[in-house]
């Protein structure tokens, strides 16, 4: 970027903001200005400065901080900013509002649609260097800045202090975006959501008056910023503001040890696997499978239910070459955990019929190296060039007759074909724990579900493109075309989850029900969280396309 440009971008600032020129190569610095006071002291390790990195299209970082995980989504900001501090982030929105600028944020950049990269962006907040955990002594609570991934925030949480978040598995996600939706995980059954483990969160807001500072909102019922935590807890990213701490306490914790205010995994996690191919199973294999695993999750959720410390996955693989996975995981914490474990998986195994792929494999291994197992199989994760379409939904209960007869065309029946194995549906429990919060406690609503579904399909070549998102698409509307291409909420259906957010839902293309995309997503739950917009952002400067909008 050039000297001229540099100078322009931090003369522009605003009245008030100290002016110096940063580095003149690579990623310049430019002082943003000091924002408020009281954010300036929060960054630990000597971040906190008055110079914010940034780069522009001819620095040589550009082509990095300009894509995200789904590489079909891409932008051409005028700058990508890195700040290190609340108040840079409180400068940095101010400037943007003052030029009329469109703003989007990064965590870890695991968006699925182009929220962050797109066509219109002009300035991305890229908060991949607010990356610390730390536990804060006055609100007896851990501190975890939103740029960190979730890898490294389980493995500081556990290697400081022993103790976890239930949070989401793919390492490489942003705590920043994942806390949003509600944060659903291995361990959700048995610890519940990561938001019902959070104790305060800090935002950069706008104003009415188009004047930009930080906030702090709490769980504690007389906060009168309540109504802000109760939004940011299952809401989604990219509403209200740009969040740059969180803190998280179990709320029946007590005391002042830090080891016994977050929930504490067992020392051993005991891991199964059984696999079915295709070429195995029947429609009535598979109907006969999905029921009994779905009553397994309704008869083994209830409150003091010692299975509800087993967590699982499902997954079905399409095509010729496709098959049926379950892994299921349980804490080791006893010598009835492996019984427990295996008498699941055989009640599985049995409701099939076909034969698996030998017995359950069982791994027993440390907690850390159990979550890096799951969070590692395959590289998708870790590939950066690959492209993708995902879906989402939630189950009450057995899909219905129909939807098994759709999975089973489109899956076992299918010529469709992933080149890069890399094309599945996965139907992950919840329930348990998470159910015995109130739906309206919290901005996420789906309490009674006891699965998650993710359709995730990702290939390399754009022009691949139209043929695997018109796959993921048939799939979908075949497997709900009962309730006009979505998952309505009904006694089997739940809607949708906003952290695989799918903009189709509000293209009447493909949402053929009649029920607004807000509903699927947030329930009963949406008047409320517009009416937390219209007081936290009125003037609506944080939107995409499925934002909560203003009241009319």
């Amino acid at each position: 970027m050039s000297e001229h440009s540099r100078r322009k971008f931090i003369s522009s600032v605003g009245a008030g903001s100290a002016v110096a020129v940063g580095a003149a190569s690579g990623l310049g610095a430019s002082t943003l200005g000091a924002g408020t006071a009281t954010a300036a002291t929060h960054a630990k390790g000597g971040k906190v400065g008055k110079e914010i990195l940034f780069a522009g299209p001819e620095d040589q970082q550009y082509g990095d901080v300009t894509s995200g995980y789904n590489n079909r989504w891409k932008a051409h900001p005028e700058r990508v900013l890195f700040p290190t501090s609340t108040a840079q982030v409180v400068a940095a929105v101010q400037r943007a509002v003052n030029e009329n600028k469109k703003l989007t944020v990064r965590s870890g950049g695991h968006c699925y649609e182009d929220f962050v990269y797109n066509a219109q962006v002009e300035i991305i907040v890229d908060m991949s260097l607010m990356n610390e955990v730390y536990f804060d002594d006055k609100r007896r609570a851990f501190v975890i800045e939103p740029g960190i991934k979730l890898r490294e925030m389980y493995e500081q949480l556990y290697r400081g202090w022993g103790v976890t978040i239930p949070s989401g598995y793919c390492p490489l996600v942003g705590v920043g975006g994942q806390v949003t939706g509600g944060g659903v995980g291995m361990y959700s059954r048995s610890l519940g959501l990561t938001v019902d483990n959070m104790y305060a969160v800090e935002l950069v807001v706008v104003g009415k008056d188009k004047k930009v500072r930080s906030v702090v909102a709490t769980r504690e019922k007389n906060d009168p910023n309540h109504d802000l935590w109760w939004a940011v807890a299952g809401g989604g990213g990219g509403n209200f503001g740009i969040i740059t701490r969180y803190w998280f306490r179990a709320p029946q914790a007590t005391g002042k040890d830090p080891k016994k205010l977050l929930p504490t995994p067992s020392k051993e996690v005991i891991t199964a696997h059984y696999k079915w191919p295709w070429s195995r199973v029947s429609r009535k294999d598979l109907g006969n499978l999905l029921a009994k695993h779905a009553q397994w999750h309704l008869d083994n959720s209830g409150k003091g239910d010692d299975n509800r410390r087993i967590g699982s996955y499902l997954s079905f693989f399409p095509g010729p070459k496709g098959r049926i996975e379950l892994w299921a995981h349980v804490d080791g914490s006893d010598a009835h955990s492996e019984k427990l474990v295996r008498a699941y998986m055989d009640e599985m195994k049995t409701a099939v019929g076909a034969t698996a792929d030998g017995p359950p494999d069982l791994q027993r291994l440390p907690f850390l190296q159990s979550y890096l197992l799951n969070a590692g199989r395959g590289d998708v994760f870790m590939n950066p060039t690959l492209r993708g379409e995902h879906r989402s939904a939630y189950l009450r209960r057995s899909f219905s007759e129909h939807q098994i007869d759709a999975l089973y065309r489109n899956m076992a029946e299918t010529d469709y074909q992933n080149e890069y194995d890399l094309a599945w549906l996965v139907l992950a429990s919840i329930g348990g724990k998470v159910s015995e919060v109130a739906p309206d406690a919290t901005a996420f609503a789906q309490r009674d579900a006891i699965f998650q579904l993710l359709w995730e399909i990702h290939w390399q070549d754009e022009k691949d493109d139209d043929k695997h998102v018109t796959w993921t698409r048939k799939i979908y509307s075949d497997m709900y075309a009962e309730t006009g291409g979505v998952p309505v909420p009904n006694r089997v259906n739940a809607g949708c989850y906003i952290n695989y957010p799918d903009s189709d839902v509000a293209d009447p293309r493909f949402n053929k029900s009649g029920t607004p995309w807000h509903d699927l997503y947030y329930g009963a739950n949406y008047p409320k969280l517009q009416r937390v917009k219209a007081a936290w952002d009125p003037t609506n400067f944080f939107n995409h396309r499925l934002s909560i909008r203003l009241p009319q």
